[in-house]
């Protein structure tokens, strides 16, 4: 990490974090020796009370013979003096002080303020960046004995004759038909011509014969719709009292049969009428 030189106040500089680590190997054996000054006073104090103690008892008895106690009988039990508070119990778990120093720097390393100087991201969090892992194509690929078998049998001098043998074989088979094409008589490409032109005729017609039944069909439901009502018409006027009314027969119109899909006033057009009504 580069850090400005004017910005001393920074965390991560080189000299604040050895000044830290300064600090914390002073704190630590300032701890120390607290800790043992006061190991030393209590093993004074307890010497002393004990001195007292045995300096009583010969001056009580003196030169008279100590009086036997009865022993109990009791189970062995190897922390007798340390219930009884005759020896202090200064010692330190080493593996319980280990694993919580583990923790501790597990979680500052977590957090982001511990780190030693030329350790990399990667090595704190234990995550692989995507350009220091393998592709996934390379793990998706063939066995080696497949890619071998196959590089084989493309360099196979055998098979690459084939393919060249395949190839001219197509090529004169190609050429023959060419010459087989040109051989045609003019004669036979024009009835061929002449027969696709009837085939087109044909199928003109059949449209044209399809429009022209639909157009008649449907003339005639409309006729028939209106005669019959028409017809209503009547019977209700004769139901109710109304005298019916008369209606003159229209002039029959000439059958318009359009010649072009899109035509200005198809009406007007001689073309669209039959012959009998032009004459």
């Amino acid at each position: 990490m580069n850090i400005l030189p004017k910005k001393r106040w920074h965390v991560r500089t080189k000299d604040n974090i050895a000044r830290v680590r300064r600090d914390e190997a002073q704190a630590a054996e300032e701890e120390k020796k607290l800790k043992m000054r006061i190991q030393l006073a209590e093993q004074e104090t307890k010497l002393s009370l004990l001195r007292n103690r045995s300096k009583q008892r010969y001056d009580d008895s003196g030169d008279r013979p100590e009086e036997t106690k009865p022993e109990v009988l009791s189970h062995v039990n190897l922390f007798q003096d340390l219930e009884d508070g005759h020896v202090a119990h200064t010692g330190v778990n080493k593996e319980h002080e280990q694993e919580k120093k583990e923790e501790k720097e597990a979680y500052e390393k977590k957090v982001g303020y511990l780190t030693y100087l030329g350790q990399d991201t990667d090595e704190v969090t234990g995550n692989v960046q995507w350009y220091n892992k393998k592709p996934k194509r390379l793990d998706l690929c063939e066995t080696d004995k497949e890619i071998e078998t196959k590089v084989k049998t493309f360099n196979d001098p055998l098979i690459v004759m084939k393919k060249y043998v395949e190839t001219d074989q197509k090529g004169s088979n190609h050429s023959k038909e060419l010459i087989t094409k040109k051989d045609e008589s003019p004669i036979k490409k024009h009835k061929k011509k002449h027969k696709k032109k009837e085939k087109k005729k044909e199928k003109v017609n059949d449209k044209n014969k399809n429009k022209l039944t639909l157009e008649k069909l449907r003339e005639k439901r409309l006729k028939r719709e209106r005669e019959e009502r028409f017809r209503a018409s009547q019977l209700l006027a004769r139901i109710n009292g109304v005298v019916p009314v008369e209606v003159s027969k229209p002039q029959p119109k000439p059958a318009i049969v359009q010649k072009y899909n899109s035509q200005f006033n198809p009406y007007l057009a001689k073309q669209n009428y039959p012959t009998s009504f032009n004459s």
